[in-house]
């Protein structure tokens, strides 16, 4: 029987890389580290936030190797999302993620046949869960960006039926309403994160508890500090603290699109090199930078 146990907050880890978009692999150890020592027990390799869609499948195993390593010397749960390629090579992923050690998976759907129906994604993701029958896989939905709009409530109950080893869902989606019957729908053992960053205490308190969000590799002692203040019940704390994380937020989204953006003020607040985005991202200028930084700075987190 396939047990997953990840809980709570899961930042999907940036992909570090050097100024001529090499990966950086030597700053991974650091960034672990970092994460691990602010609270955080679990990480996804591979997400949007770490731009896996465009990497080589060679690039994307010697990450799950590289954050693997760094995982179990530091206690951290390393999921890894495997979708985003073609099924041959996302097959691949999954299969190599499994036996390189990682501890759950995740995936896209389909990118270009997208799946029409609950039951071509149903199949779509029971191929991935075949390919990795020991691990966890959850799904990512992720609408905006993959266009894929089936109904999610529908989808988990479905698959539940059908995949031994599906265990939930990243919801990055803003509709809490369509996140609370997803909620409903799990079975014990299963998980729902949301993947809004700014709507972290709201969906505390419609019991929503575990997220996955960029932001908690930037603010990951803020992050955790909004989730104990709805778990103390202080609503007034979570409120001032939420209000904090959303102008963080609002911060960087003027100066450009999220990753690039965001790895900028990783760089700031962290100091942890995390480098340009990859191609065909386009990295920030030093005076978005400095504005960020500014901006930052008078919140107090740089």
């Amino acid at each position: 029987m396939v047990v997953f146990t990840a809980r709570g907050l899961m930042p999907p880890v940036f992909t570090p890389l050097n100024d001529d978009l090499t990966i950086n692999y030597g700053a991974i150890p650091a960034y672990a580290k970092y994460l691990a020592d602010a609270g955080i027990k679990s990480v996804l390799v591979g997400g949007t936030t770490g731009e896996n869609m465009s990497f080589s499948v060679a690039d994307r195993k010697r990450l799950v190797d590289e954050w693997v390593k760094v995982g179990k010397a530091n206690g951290l749960h390393v999921m890894v999302q495997v979708g985003g390629a073609p099924m041959a090579d996302v097959l691949t992923l999954a299969q190599y993620s499994e036996k390189a050690g990682a501890d759950s998976l995740l995936t896209l759907p389909e990118l270009y046949f997208r799946p029409q129906t609950v039951s071509d994604l149903v199949f779509y993701i029971e191929q991935v869960a075949k390919a990795a029958p020991k691990l966890p896989v959850l799904y990512y939905h992720i609408p905006s960006m993959s266009k894929v709009e089936i109904n999610m409530p529908a989808f988990v109950t479905a698959a539940t039926q059908r995949i031994p080893n599906f265990k939930g869902i990243k919801f990055t989606s803003n509709d809490l309403s369509e996140g609370a019957q997803v909620l409903r729908s799990l079975k014990e053992g299963q998980e729902m994160f949301l993947g809004a960053d700014t709507l972290l205490a709201p969906a505390a308190l419609l019991g929503i508890k575990s997220s996955i969000g960029t932001t908690f590799s930037l603010f990951p002692r803020l992050a955790l500090e909004i989730v104990e203040a709805v778990e103390k019940n202080d609503l007034a704390k979570a409120r001032k603290l939420q209000e904090k994380l959303c102008l963080a937020v609002e911060a960087h989204t003027p100066e450009g699109p999220w990753v690039p953006t965001m790895k900028a003020g990783m760089e700031i607040v962290s100091g942890i090199k995390v480098g340009p985005p990859a191609l065909p991202q386009r990295p920030l200028s030093n005076e978005a930078k400095e504005r960020i930084a500014n901006k930052l700075k008078k919140l107090g987190l740089a």
